[in-house]
């Protein structure tokens, strides 16, 4: 048994998808630190082949070909063994409760001279031979007899666990001799000895029997011994001759038996016709059939007839055109009609839309500067608002000035104090400032308003404008569908047409 390509996944330390290629390996070592998988992958040679590995205890321990979390480990061995390619492939998974199972197993014949570098295309099963195996259960003959080795004398001569070799060395003389015996091909030396044991014994027996025969003819001469080859010589050539003309013999009986029931078959048929007698009216019957006949023929020349007309009014119907491309004309000239009409009220919805919102527009404008001039007088009230109160602090020091004295803020002389004015100008600048905040305020509603009414006239315009581009593209595409196309009245003639054929065609 010799390997040629080996591809593991999840299988104990290889995890992830890992081949092994030895297609061009005479010989060859696994090298690496302890626990690098070298081991493994002898461990994996063994699984794909007989289900199991010496270092994990029997089938038990099957649970080992499982990496750490993996749930399932697939493992696939391409070898040659007496001049044959195979493939072997087992697969085991975890299910939800934990137990792991063979979940595939098989074994197929490869095709000669296929090409083991195909494997990495992703081929199906189908497509790497016959199948020798397809469960489990065959897998252990089929493999027996493809490698010549049972899963035992695999172990002790071709994978050996490690630690084991010396047990090879140190079994018995038969059990050494055994394996190599199996490992060699050396049985076929005991096939042709027990064959040729057999042949001696029925030679032996048939020399016996020759011997009996001859020892009781003791008092025949070689005169007897000659007209007894002749009558045998004489017998022999009757047999011959009987043996010829026996097949014919036979199919002589065999045909004169049919003709005699032939024959039977013939004279009762005649007993019965040798009864048969006309019925009354025959005369009748056969002019009503030279009638009948009559008018067959002419229903026949009325139904040829018939079928020319049908063949000319098919003719006719198929140089009409085809009624469906004319009726798609037809539906094309009365949607361009529509939408015709359509979009002539969307434009008009345009026209108006637009006019809506230039109007909106203008009224937005006209809401901002009276916001504007709003916001304006609001200003000019608040500035006012200051000097009213500058002009009530100097009122307040009036009071206290005399003429002629010097003032306590600028420390002029007071040639002539001033009268003081009635009312206060800081109420009457409240009063103007709360009457331009009110007008400001109601000019911002009027804009927020208005702007909204602009916008939502903006989305209808909008609206109004995409329908009327869609009617305009449709109107476009239906104008291109008939610029060849017959004007809708010689389309509703030739639609009549077609009728008034279809109508003669089923009558």
């Amino acid at each position: 048994m010799r390997p040629m390509r080996l591809d593991m996944a999840g299988f104990t330390v290889f995890r992830d998808e890992t081949t092994v290629d030895f297609t061009d390996a005479d010989f060859f070592a696994l090298v690496g630190p302890t626990g690098s998988g070298k081991s493994t992958v002898l461990d994996a040679i063994c699984f794909a082949l007989y289900g199991t590995v010496p270092r994990w205890g029997g089938a038990r321990g099957l649970a080992n070909a499982l990496a750490p979390s993996a749930t399932e480990a697939r493992v696939r061995l391409v070898f040659e063994s007496a001049g044959d390619r195979y493939v072997a492939t087992r697969v085991v998974r975890r299910d939800g409760r934990g137990t792991v199972k063979t979940a595939n197993a098989g074994l197929q014949l490869m095709p000669p001279g296929f090409d083991v570098t195909k494997l990495d295309t992703g081929l199906s099963p189908e497509d790497l031979g016959e199948v020798v195996a397809g469960t489990p259960a065959e897998m252990e003959q089929a493999v027996l007899d493809a490698v010549g080795l049972p899963y035992e004398q695999f172990t002790s001569c071709v994978v050996l666990p490690q630690g084991q070799f010396a047990d090879f060395l140190h079994a018995k003389p038969a059990t050494r001799q055994q394996i190599l015996v199996n490992l060699l091909g050396l049985g076929v030396y005991e096939n042709v000895q027990k064959k040729a044991v057999e042949r001696a014994g029925q030679a032996e027996a048939k020399l016996e029997t020759v011997d009996k025969l001859l020892g009781g003819l003791t008092d025949v001469d070689d005169e007897s011994l000659a007209a007894a080859r002749e009558r045998v010589d004489a017998m022999r050539e009757l047999a011959a001759a009987v043996a010829a003309a026996v097949p014919e013999w036979e199919r002589a009986r065999a045909t004169a038996g049919e003709r005699a029931a032939a024959l039977a078959a013939l004279d009762a048929e005649l007993g019965v016709l040798a009864g048969v007698r006309p019925p009354d009216g025959t005369a009748e019957l056969a002019r009503a059939v030279a009638a009948a006949r009559v008018a067959a023929d002419e229903a026949a020349g009325a139904v040829g007839l018939a079928e020319e007309r049908e063949e000319k009014l098919r003719g006719e119907l198929t140089a009409a055109g085809d009624e469906s491309a004319l009726r798609l004309h037809l539906k094309a000239y009365a949607d361009r009609d529509r939408l015709t009409a359509e979009a002539a009220t969307v434009r008009a919805a345009v026209d108006a839309a637009r006019g809506e919102h230039d109007a909106a527009v203008a009224a937005l404008a006209a809401a901002r500067a009276d916001a504007q001039r709003a916001e304006t007088e609001l200003e000019s009230a608040f500035r006012a608002h200051e000097d009213a109160k500058a002009a009530d602090q100097a009122a307040a020091l009036r009071a206290h000035l005399v003429d002629g004295a010097p003032c306590p803020v600028c420390e002029q002389t007071v040639t002539t104090v001033p009268a003081v004015p009635k009312g206060s100008a800081v109420s009457r600048a409240i009063e103007a400032g709360k009457a331009a905040r009110a007008a400001s305020e109601a000019a911002k509603r009027v804009v927020q308003e208005r702007d909204a009414a602009a916008r939502e006239l903006d989305r209808v315009l909008l609206r109004a404008r995409t329908q009327h581009d869609q009617l305009g593209a449709r109107l476009a595409e239906l104008d291109e569908q008939l610029t060849d196309a017959p004007t809708p009245e010689r389309l509703r003639e030739a639609l009549a047409e077609h009728a008034r054929l279809r109508a003669a065609l089923e009558e």
